[in-house]
């Protein structure tokens, strides 16, 4: 009888325990209570996948462009390429200022030329071209280098060749406007230039020139070329989709009076921008032949990856440039991969770049300002008029005010 009786209290036991379970495959309401405290919990403890918000950044202060390409990513997801690729495309006029229409910035021997690259940081195809002379469209160039080639970059001749080979015609012509601009410069005695430690005077004379002999040599410090707001040659985008795919992109009608055959950072990997999905992405602009010794882009890139948040890694990125080049004028912006951007810059009064989307969706197109770091020594030798630190491994950059931690 003991034995029977602990066997009924057993199985009423049993019951009883199982009795919820079919309560909580009939009852809607116990499922809507577990939702919440699952939501609870996620909240707690950060479980539940971090949601991504649309973003798109583009360098200085053009708002038009970066509201083209934010219209094309906001029309769903992986819309980032075409996004990019319209932005570039809507500073081809004047809207984006006269050296990026084009006919403002020849090199020195009059020629207009184009360059442009894109990233996709899914797969980190690249494709770059520079040196493209006779052709517009140099983001489809090198958007057409990277999807039909194993190539990553084409320069010169062989760019404009490609280019036909691809469809695009010649309708960059050499203008009344592009010819003004040269017998300018001629008048002021070919000022500014960008040779040094030459003979006669890069300062005074037109050239041609052989080089300063070795006894002669003061090596002086040599200021960058000033970038005056609304005169940038140089253009950078960046776009980050729900699903958190990013492409950037790059474009330069070249500074002006360049040496013919300069390549500058907007085609070289790294240097004015680089992406990779499982970081981040990074935009850079400023001193194109600075930017292309340090890679800034990809340098950020990599910081994030060791751990460093956006914030940390565009300071230590400015840092560095300044550590070996004083007279460093530019910016760089980085985005980590869920959509959180800081930016830093040196050498000048305020850096600009445009901000579309992001969490809240706050104003469309708004215009961010970052106060740049300042220095002590003036340089009046024809370069930007600036502060320069004499010890600028200790510099500290002030860091960006971010809205969307």
């Amino acid at each position: 009888m003991l034995a029977q009786s602990c066997c009924l209290q057993l199985l009423i036991l049993l019951l009883l325990l199982k009795t919820p379970d079919s309560i909580r495959k009939k009852s809607p309401k116990f499922h809507w209570i577990t939702k919440m405290r699952e939501r609870k919990i996620f909240k707690m403890f950060g479980t539940r996948k971090t949601e991504i918000h649309p973003l798109l950044i583009s360098t200085w202060n053009y708002t038009d462009a970066n509201l083209q390409a934010w219209s094309v990513l906001k029309q769903g997801p992986r819309r980032t390429r075409q996004a990019v690729i319209q932005g570039c495309l809507a500073c081809q006029n004047q809207r984006c200022g006269r050296l990026l229409a084009g006919r403002y910035a020849p090199d020195a021997e009059g020629t207009l030329t184009l360059e442009a690259a894109i990233m996709d940081g899914q797969t980190l195809q690249y494709g770059g071209v520079a040196g493209l002379e006779g052709v517009r469209n140099a983001i489809l160039v090198a958007d057409a280098l990277r999807r039909y080639t194993k190539h990553s970059l084409l320069v010169g001749k062989s760019a404009t060749r490609f280019a036909r080979s691809m469809g695009y015609k010649e309708d960059y012509p050499w203008g009344n406007r592009t010819q003004d601009v040269m017998e300018r410069w001629h008048s002021r005695a070919c000022q500014p230039n960008f040779w040094r430690d030459v003979q006669p005077s890069q300062m005074e004379n037109c050239g041609p020139y052989s080089p300063l002999p070795q006894h002669l040599l003061k090596h002086p410090m040599h200021p960058e070329y000033p970038i005056v707001p609304g005169q940038h040659d140089q253009l950078a985008f960046l776009a980050l989709d729900a699903e958190g795919l990013f492409h950037v992109a790059s474009q330069s009608s070249g500074v002006p009076f360049r040496i013919p055959g300069r390549v500058g950072d907007s085609a070289v990997p790294g240097a004015g921008i680089y992406a990779d999905n499982e970081v981040g992405a990074a935009v850079a602009s400023g001193d194109g032949d600075v930017l292309m010794r340090h890679l800034p882009a990809f340098l950020a890139v990599e910081a994030m990856r060791g751990g460093q948040n956006p914030e940390k890694a565009a300071e230590w990125v400015v840092q560095r440039l300044l550590r070996h080049n004083t007279e460093f004028n530019g910016g760089v912006v980085v985005v980590n991969r869920r959509g959180i951007y800081a930016a830093a810059c040196a050498g000048l009064d305020e850096f600009h770049f445009v901000v579309s989307g992001g969490r809240e969706y706050l104003s469309m197109a708004r215009v961010e300002r970052i106060k740049c770091q300042e220095r002590e020594i003036e340089i009046v030798d024809g370069g930007p008029r600036g502060l320069f630190r004499t010890n600028p491994e200790k510099l500290v950059v002030p860091r960006a005010k971010n809205k969307f931690r």
